[in-house]
Parts: C-alpha cells; structure tokens; sequence
C-alpha cells in the first residue's frame, strides 16, 4: 500500500501545492542496506617503454574502483596503493629469455635486450597477489627526426608556448606516429612517470606516405618560460597501440582517469590491461628559448 502512495505523489507531484508535496515525501521508504556485492579482482595493467640504449622499462599497477582514488590524491601515495611490486617479469625473444630487475613503485628494467626490428617478443608477469599475464608484440622499425626544433612563442592571450618545427622521411608501408613533448623535472620521477598532462600528437601517413612530411605545431596547454627543458619523441607504433592512444586522450588531463582508464579500452595483455609496446622513440632535448 505503502508503495502504490508513492507512486501516485511522483504522477501527481505538478499537480498539487508545496504543502501537499511535502506530506506526501514523508512516505518514502528509508534507504536499504546493500550488503554481498561482488568485489572485482584487481588486475595488473601494463606498460611498457623501450628507452634509446635498448633497456626496456616495464610500469606495472593493478586496477582500482573509482573509490579508491580521486584527482584529489596524492600521486606518489596513489602511486604506493596500486604499484605490482611482487612479478617476476621476463621478456622472451629470438636472442633468449631475460629477466628484469626489479625497481621501484612497480617498475621494472635495467637490462640490455638487443631487440631486433620486426621480431616477435613475448612478456611474461608473474605476481605472488595478482596472478600472470602475458602479452606478444613485434618491434617497430625506428623512424627519426630528420630536421627538428623547439622554440617559445607568445600566442597573443598571456600565455607562452612551446612551437615545435620538425621533418620525417615515411617509410612505403602504412606507418602510424606518436609524437610526445613533456617537460623533464630533475627529482620528480613520481610525476615524470605519472603525468597524464604530457602533450601527446598522433598522425598517420595516408596523406603522404612515402614521402616526405614537415608540419609545425604549438604544445597546448602548458605555459611555458624561458629555461625550462623539454624532450620531444617520435615513435613508430602499431595501429593497435594509435587506437588505444586516440581513445584515451579525452581523460589525458584527469589524473585518476589517466590510471584507471586502461579498464575501458582495448588491450593485447592476456589476463589483464594496458598496452605491451616494443618501439624505439628517437628523442630530442631542448631548453626552451625565445
């Protein structure tokens, strides 16, 4: 009876006077308990970065509820909550099996891998808490910079920018490119690491494939000042790994997003998230100046 009441006041709620509508809000029923949801196992996401010398930088977290983290939190303390520290992680190839040293907060490194371009590799975690996942990929040929450089510009609204010219050669086949600019912080690992603010550009060759291709392009929206020191990156990756990219810029400036977000989108880890990459970015540094 108790419900059919309710239900007449919310068909009659424009209907009746302010005095009438507060009577009939006194039958709602109190708010239940909700008790035995199912907790979803957490699972490891993956990321991966071949740096110039051939070492290979393994990221390893775990997936989190949008409760356990907002862009309120303190990275590093985040950053402490959802780091895989327990793996055991090898990379497999044509040369042999190699095992990575363990870091800290959950990355995982410092080897020498000769990777050979157009080879398969395989990882593999393992984690005493999380359980294994592993991941195939094929190293992408190296594409660099033919001409580049990096220069501060007033855009007119207060605001100082960096303004990067650059030329590439493409190769015949159908190429994929990510070009990342990030300001580099001396002692600010944590935040180099976790920065869902890095300027990220994508391009593909459909227009000039082939050939070669020159643009000039403004790095939004940071403000930059004379002195700071950026690295600009260009990286050849797979078509798989330009989606997952293009998917997620929308979150780029959410900090708890840019982390959790691996849940939402495409992956080629088996048993868990996130991207396994072999490509070798050709980097350049610059301190900025007008």
């Amino acid at each position: 009876m108790r419900r059919g009441v309710c239900k007449l006041s919310v068909v009659l709620l424009k209907q009746l006077p302010l005095a009438m509508v507060l009577i009939l809000s006194g039958c709602l029923p109190d708010p239940l308990d909700v008790n035995g949801l199912p907790v979803v196992k957490p699972q490891i996401v993956v990321s991966t970065q071949i740096i110039p010398d051939q070492s290979l930088i393994v990221f390893l977290t775990k997936t989190f509820g949008a409760l356990n983290g907002s862009d309120d939190s303190d990275p590093e303390e985040l950053l402490n909550q959802i780091a895989v520290d327990d793996a055991t992680v090898t990379i497999s190839g044509p040369g042999g099996t190699y095992e990575l040293l363990a870091l800290e907060n959950g990355l995982y490194g410092g080897l020498i891998i000769p990777f050979e371009e157009g080879q398969e590799y395989e990882l593999r975690v393992t984690s005493a808490s999380l359980g294994e996942v592993k991941a195939t990929t094929t190293v992408k040929p190296l594409v660099t910079f033919e001409d580049i450089k990096a220069e501060l510009v007033f855009n007119g609204f207060d605001d100082t920018l960096a303004q990067i010219t650059y030329r590439l050669s493409d190769a015949l086949e159908q190429n994929w490119y990510m070009i990342n600019v990030q300001q580099i912080e001396r002692d600010e690992l944590v935040d180099n690491l976790l920065n869902p603010r890095a300027f990220i550009r994508l391009l593909d060759d459909e227009a000039f494939n082939g050939e070669t291709y020159q643009e000039t392009f403004r790095v939004f929206p940071r403000d930059f000042i004379p002195g700071d020191t950026i690295a600009v990156s260009l990286s050849n990756v797979s078509k798989e790994y330009y989606d997952f990219i293009n998917l997620r810029q929308e979150n780029r400036f959410s900090f708890v997003e840019y982390l959790s977000e691996p849940v939402n989108y495409p992956s080629n880890v088996v048993g868990g998230k996130g991207f396994f990459n072999l490509y070798i970015p050709d980097v350049e540094t610059f301190i900025l100046e007008y």
